[in-house]
C-alpha cells in the first residue's frame, strides 16, 4: 500500500513537471506517464536496494556467528528525522514495512545469536566449575599419597577414613554430574509407579537420623497419606538432597522439619531448616548448577539442581521461602497424576 501511496504521488508530480512545458493535455499525460514510469522505476530500485540491506545484516552477522563470534548481531542504522520530501515519506513507508516481516527477522536472528551465546557462556561456567570441584580432591589425595609414600605419614585407619571421603566425595560428584547431563540430554528416564511420598519421607528420614544426631540437630517429621504418580528412588534422592542441604546450613541444637501433606490436585513436600535462610536477590540462584554460599562452601554444589531436575522430570516444581521463625524452607510440589516423561 505503502509504494502505490508513493507511485501515485510520483505521477501527480511529474504530471504537473510536464504541465509547465506544454499545454497539450495528450502531451502532458504522456510525458507524465513516462516521468512516472522513469521514477517508480527509481523508486523500485531504492526500495529493493532497502530491502536487501537488512537481509546484507543478517547474512554477515551470520558468517561471525559461524566463525565462532557469537556476539555478533544483526543491526540496521537508526532513523534520523528529515525534511517532508518525496525520499524521506518514501524511505519512512519502506520502514514502516520493516518494522514488520523483517524487523521480526532480526529480532529472530538476535534473539537466536544471544541464545547461543548464553548457552556458550554457561557451558565454559560449567566447565570450569568442574574443573574447581575436582582440584581440591585430587590435590589432597596426591599430597596425601606422596607423603605415605615418602614415609612422612603412618597408613592407619585414620588415613585410610581420610582418603575414602575425598574418594567418596569425588564419586558422589561424578554420580551427580551423571544424573544431570542425562536430564539434560533427555534420557533419565523414570520408572514410574503408584507410590506414597509419606512412606518414602519416612524411610529417607529414618535413614539420615543418625546423621543429624551427630550434628545435634533434631529431626522432626510429620506426614499424611500422599499417593502420587512416581519414581521412588529419584523421589527419595530429592528427598536426601534436601535433607542434606538443611543439615549443611542448620546450626548444632538445631532443628530440621520434614512435612507431607497431600491437597486436592498435588501433593506437597516441604523441609524447613533453622539456618541463617538466603538472601532474597539469592532465591533463584541456590537452584544453579555450582552455586554455594558464601558462608557455606561445602559439596559439590549440584545437589539442589538435581532436586530441580527430578521434580520437574516428575511434572512438579519446587521453590525457596523464608521460615517464620527463621531459616529456608524448600517446597516441592508433584501433581497427583503424572503425564508420561
Amino acid at each position: 500500500m505503502g509504494v502505490l501511496v508513493s507511485f501515485c504521488v510520483l505521477f501527480l508530480v511529474a504530471k504537473g513537471l510536464a504541465a509547465l512545458f506544454t499545454n497539450d493535455d495528450v502531451a502532458v499525460g504522456a510525458w507524465g506517464s513516462l516521468f512516472g514510469f522513469v521514477l517508480a522505476t527509481l523508486l523500485a530500485a531504492y526500495i529493493a536496494r532497502s530491502l536487501a540491506r537488512p537481509l546484507s545484516e543478517v547474512s554477515t552477522a551470520a558468517q561471525r556467528v559461524a566463525g565462532g563470534d557469537l556476539s555478533a548481531r544483526a543491526r540496521l542504522s537508526p532513523v534520523t528525522k528529515s525534511p517532508m520530501t518525496i525520499a524521506s515519506v518514501t524511505r519512512r513507508t519502506y520502514l514502516n514495512w520493516q518494522s514488520g516481516e523483517t524487523s521480526r527477522l532480526l529480532d529472530d536472528f538476535n534473539q537466536m545469536a544471544a541464545s547461543l551465546e548464553r548457552l556458550e557462556a554457561e557451558r565454559r561456567a560449567t566447565t570450569a566449575s568442574i574443573a574447581h570441584e575436582l582440584r581440591t580432591p585430587l590435590a589432597v589425595l596426591q599430597a596425601r599419597l606422596a607423603a605415605l609414600q615418602d614415609g612422612l605419614f603412618t597408613l592407619d585407619m585414620s588415613e585410610i577414613n581420610l582418603l575414602k571421603q575425598h574418594t567418596d566425595f569425588l564419586a558422589r560428584l561424578v554420580e551427580d554430574l551423571r544424573h544431570l547431563s542425562l536430564a539434560d540430554a533427555g534420557k533419565l528416564n523414570l520408572t514410574l509407579e503408584t507410590c506414597d511420598l509419606a512412606v518414602v519421607a519416612s524411610d529417607a528420614v529414618a535413614g539420615f537420623r543418625q546423621r543429624a544426631l551427630l550434628k545435634e540437630v533434631h529431626l522432626e517429621l510429620s506426614t499424611e497419606t500422599a499417593v502420587l504418580r512416581g519414581d521412588p528412588v529419584r523421589l527419595s534422592q530429592i528427598m536426601l538432597n534436601l535433607l542434606e542441604n538443611a543439615l549443611k546450613f542448620s546450626p548444632p541444637a538445631g532443628r530440621i522439619i520434614v512435612c507431607v501433606k497431600a491437597q486436592n490436585t498435588t501433593v506437597e513436600l516441604r523441609v524447613q531448616d533453622s539456618g541463617p535462610g538466603v538472601a532474597e536477590a539469592m532465591k533463584e540462584r541456590v537452584f544453579e548448577r555450582f552455586y554455594h554460599s558464601d558462608t557455606h562452601g561445602s559439596g559439590s554444589g549440584l545437589g539442589l539442581a538435581i532436586v530441580k531436575q527430578l521434580a520437574e522430570l516428575h511434572g512438579g516444581t519446587v521453590k525457596l521461602t523464608d521460615a517464620p521463625g527463621g531459616g529456608a524452607v524448600f517446597q516441592v510440589e508433584f501433581p497427583v497424576v503424572v503425564v508420561s516423561v
